[in-house]
């Protein structure tokens, strides 16, 4: 049977028709899927493998400047060159705007040196990846540290923020290499305790001890790790733990730990009794 051209070209029209409504309901699908594993991964739904991005591949630009009321290393009024981390973050895909609200971000140094700080204050208070230091010689990228020996420089990428004054929620780290992005509960894992008595213990820990140590492999590594294959109350004396942190130096001559008297003895109490409750929840070490 031979079809007239009116009846070939309105089944032409249905079907493209059908074909039109049936790609948009696939990308629409394919946003909903990305759009989801992000949302998992970042914050607004279940824990996922935090995301990484690895400075030396991801290029910062360079191009914008700033302005540091007081550097807390150089003890002065600074000037670099580098990029916002806002910036730098929505120039590789992750957008502030809709990663989710419980964000945090690792900050990874060649030292073993890993500060976290929240997405929200890094974004609120113009966090700034700094790759050069405008006040530096013709010919330098980068001034020493003045109270480092050897001399030390804060490069590649120095973390530095425009009025914040360094605490917990505002670290100044240098040497970064790398960023790990992801929701509290992704990014701390392993070192989150499953009772609620000791919460308050693991939040000093994590605003306090763990940039430069571990618990369960999750933290820095310029100290020690406090958990496995032993747990620090297995081999330490117990009663003279409080001390130690409170003055390390009176224990080891050139330890890299510094004082934490200013916490005061109820605060050191509570992150050595979320310590000892880690010995029940460790990892399974594989050879």
């Amino acid at each position: 049977m031979i079809m007239n051209r009116p009846f070939l070209t309105a089944s032409y029209i249905l079907v493209a028709a059908g074909f039109q409504r049936w790609l948009l309901y696939s990308g629409t699908l394919l946003l909903a899927v990305i759009y989801s594993g992000w949302a998992a991964a970042l914050g607004d739904g279940a824990p996922a493998k935090p995301q990484t991005i690895d400075l030396s591949r991801a290029t910062i630009t360079g191009e914008a400047k700033i302005e540091v009321a007081h550097d807390p290393a150089y003890r002065t009024q600074k000037h670099y060159s580098g990029d916002s981390l806002k910036h730098y973050l929505e120039a590789n895909g992750f957008s502030p705007a809709t990663i989710g609200r419980d964000v945090v971000v690792e900050f990874l140094c060649a030292d073993g040196y890993s500060p976290v700080a929240s997405l929200e204050a890094l974004i609120q208070d113009g966090a700034f990846l700094a790759t050069a230091d405008v006040d530096a010689a013709t010919g330098r990228k980068w001034l020493p540290f003045s109270s480092s020996s050897p001399e030390r420089e804060p490069g590649p990428v120095y973390l530095v923020w425009p009025k914040a004054v360094e605490d917990a929620d505002h670290p100044w780290p240098y040497g970064i290499t790398s960023l790990r992005i992801g929701s509290s509960s992704a990014l701390f894992g392993a070192a989150l305790p499953k009772s609620g008595d000791v919460q308050h213990g693991f939040t000093m820990f994590r605003e306090n001890c763990m940039k430069c140590h571990s618990i369960n492999g999750v933290g820095g590594t310029v100290g020690v790790e406090l958990n496995v294959p032993r747990n620090v109350f297995e081999y330490w004396q117990v009663e003279k733990l409080p001390a130690f942190v409170a003055h390390p130096e009176s224990f080891r001559r050139n330890g890299k730990m510094p004082p934490f008297e200013h916490l005061g003895g109820d605060a050191i109490s509570e992150i050595l009794k979320y310590i000892e409750h880690m010995k029940g929840q460790k990892i399974e070490i594989v050879p």
